[in-house]
Protein backbone atom coordinates (compact mmCIF):
# COMPACT_ATOMS: atom_id res chain seq x y z
CA UNK A 1 0.00 0.00 0.00
CA UNK A 2 1.11 3.57 -0.40
CA UNK A 3 1.70 5.47 -3.60
CA UNK A 4 -1.22 4.06 -5.59
CA UNK A 5 -3.67 4.95 -2.80
CA UNK A 6 -2.03 8.35 -2.41
CA UNK A 7 -2.41 8.97 -6.15
CA UNK A 8 -6.12 8.12 -5.81
CA UNK A 9 -6.55 10.47 -2.84
CA UNK A 10 -4.84 13.34 -4.67
CA UNK A 11 -7.16 12.83 -7.62
CA UNK A 12 -10.22 12.56 -5.34
CA UNK A 13 -9.34 15.87 -3.67
CA UNK A 14 -8.43 17.55 -6.99
CA UNK A 15 -4.85 18.24 -5.87
CA UNK A 16 -3.22 17.40 -9.19
CA UNK A 17 -1.13 20.61 -8.94
CA UNK A 18 0.61 19.22 -5.84
CA UNK A 19 4.18 19.77 -7.07
CA UNK A 20 3.60 23.47 -7.68
CA UNK A 21 1.05 24.37 -4.99
CA UNK A 22 1.92 24.73 -1.31
CA UNK A 23 -1.78 24.72 -0.40
CA UNK A 24 -2.31 21.42 -2.23
CA UNK A 25 0.67 19.87 -0.45
CA UNK A 26 -0.59 21.09 2.92
CA UNK A 27 -4.07 19.76 2.18
CA UNK A 28 -2.61 16.37 1.14
CA UNK A 29 -0.56 16.21 4.34
CA UNK A 30 -3.58 16.97 6.51
CA UNK A 31 -5.89 14.60 4.57
CA UNK A 32 -3.48 11.69 4.98
CA UNK A 33 -2.96 12.61 8.64
CA UNK A 34 -6.73 12.53 9.17
CA UNK A 35 -7.16 9.22 7.33
CA UNK A 36 -4.38 7.66 9.40
CA UNK A 37 -6.02 9.07 12.56
CA UNK A 38 -9.36 7.45 11.72
CA UNK A 39 -7.69 4.11 11.02
CA UNK A 40 -7.34 3.88 7.24
CA UNK A 41 -4.74 1.15 6.79
CA UNK A 42 -3.42 2.44 3.45
CA UNK A 43 -1.82 5.39 5.24
CA UNK A 44 -0.75 3.76 8.50
CA UNK A 45 2.92 3.62 7.51
CA UNK A 46 3.29 7.41 7.36
CA UNK A 47 4.84 8.88 10.49
CA UNK A 48 4.01 12.46 11.36
CA UNK A 49 5.86 14.88 13.60
CA UNK A 50 4.77 18.32 14.71
CA UNK A 51 6.20 20.83 12.29
CA UNK A 52 5.85 24.51 11.46
CA UNK A 53 2.38 24.11 9.87
CA UNK A 54 1.13 21.20 11.97
CA UNK A 55 1.69 17.45 11.60
CA UNK A 56 4.04 16.69 8.71
CA UNK A 57 5.40 13.50 7.16
CA UNK A 58 8.60 13.73 5.13
CA UNK A 59 8.03 10.25 3.66
CA UNK A 60 4.58 11.39 2.47
CA UNK A 61 6.17 14.45 0.87
CA UNK A 62 8.68 12.23 -0.90
CA UNK A 63 5.85 10.02 -2.17
CA UNK A 64 3.69 12.81 -3.57
CA UNK A 65 6.65 14.29 -5.41
CA UNK A 66 7.22 10.89 -7.05
CA UNK A 67 3.78 9.90 -8.30
CA UNK A 68 4.37 10.32 -12.02
CA UNK A 69 3.21 7.19 -13.81
CA UNK A 70 1.71 5.63 -10.68
CA UNK A 71 -1.69 4.05 -11.30
CA UNK A 72 -4.41 4.91 -8.79
CA UNK A 73 -5.85 2.33 -6.41
CA UNK A 74 -9.09 3.38 -4.73
CA UNK A 75 -9.36 3.20 -0.98
CA UNK A 76 -12.44 1.49 0.38
CA UNK A 77 -13.92 4.35 2.42
CA UNK A 78 -17.41 3.96 3.77
CA UNK A 79 -19.81 6.89 3.36
CA UNK A 80 -19.18 8.21 6.90
CA UNK A 81 -15.40 8.32 6.41
CA UNK A 82 -15.79 9.85 2.96
CA UNK A 83 -18.07 12.53 4.42
CA UNK A 84 -15.57 13.27 7.22
CA UNK A 85 -12.72 13.52 4.69
CA UNK A 86 -14.66 15.89 2.44
CA UNK A 87 -15.79 18.01 5.41
CA UNK A 88 -12.26 18.18 6.83
CA UNK A 89 -10.55 19.08 3.55
CA UNK A 90 -13.21 21.65 2.62
CA UNK A 91 -11.70 24.05 5.17
CA UNK A 92 -8.98 26.59 4.47
CA UNK A 93 -5.33 25.85 5.21
CA UNK A 94 -5.28 27.86 8.45
CA UNK A 95 -8.16 25.80 9.86
CA UNK A 96 -6.52 22.56 8.67
CA UNK A 97 -3.32 23.54 10.46
CA UNK A 98 -5.17 24.26 13.71
CA UNK A 99 -7.43 21.19 13.51
CA UNK A 100 -4.66 18.72 12.67
CA UNK A 101 -2.47 20.16 15.42
CA UNK A 102 -5.34 19.75 17.92
CA UNK A 103 -5.82 16.12 16.84
CA UNK A 104 -2.08 15.48 17.06
CA UNK A 105 -1.82 16.95 20.57
CA UNK A 106 -4.87 14.99 21.74
CA UNK A 107 -3.40 11.77 20.30
CA UNK A 108 -0.10 12.39 22.11
CA UNK A 109 -1.69 13.54 25.39
CA UNK A 110 -5.12 11.87 25.62
CA UNK A 111 -5.83 13.11 29.17
CA UNK A 112 -4.94 16.76 28.55
CA UNK A 113 -7.32 19.36 29.99
CA UNK A 114 -8.67 22.23 27.87
CA UNK A 115 -6.59 24.96 29.57
CA UNK A 116 -3.37 22.99 29.17
CA UNK A 117 -4.46 22.01 25.67
CA UNK A 118 -4.67 25.61 24.47
CA UNK A 119 -1.40 26.51 26.20
CA UNK A 120 0.40 23.65 24.49
CA UNK A 121 -1.03 24.58 21.08
CA UNK A 122 -0.04 28.21 21.68
CA UNK A 123 3.62 27.24 22.08
CA UNK A 124 3.86 26.27 18.42
CA UNK A 125 1.01 28.44 17.12
CA UNK A 126 0.92 31.69 19.13
CA UNK A 127 -1.29 33.32 16.49
CA UNK A 128 -4.21 30.97 17.26
CA UNK A 129 -6.80 32.79 19.34
CA UNK A 130 -8.60 31.12 22.22
CA UNK A 131 -11.84 31.57 20.24
CA UNK A 132 -10.45 29.84 17.13
CA UNK A 133 -9.11 27.01 19.30
CA UNK A 134 -12.42 26.57 21.14
CA UNK A 135 -14.48 26.65 17.93
CA UNK A 136 -12.24 24.16 16.12
CA UNK A 137 -12.07 21.86 19.14
CA UNK A 138 -15.87 21.84 19.34
CA UNK A 139 -16.18 21.05 15.61
CA UNK A 140 -13.74 18.15 15.93
CA UNK A 141 -15.59 16.79 18.95
CA UNK A 142 -18.96 17.13 17.16
CA UNK A 143 -17.55 15.03 14.30
CA UNK A 144 -16.15 12.56 16.87
CA UNK A 145 -12.60 13.04 15.62
CA UNK A 146 -11.38 13.55 19.18
CA UNK A 147 -12.78 12.61 22.57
Amino acid sequence: MGKAELAWLIKLLSLEDIASSFNSRLKAQKAVFLLKHIGIEAFSSYNFSLYLRGPYSSSLASDYYNLEGVETTPIDLDSDKTEILRWFTSHDTEWLEIASSIIDIKDRYPNIKNGEFYSLLSLSKPWVTKEAFTKTLKELRNKRLIG
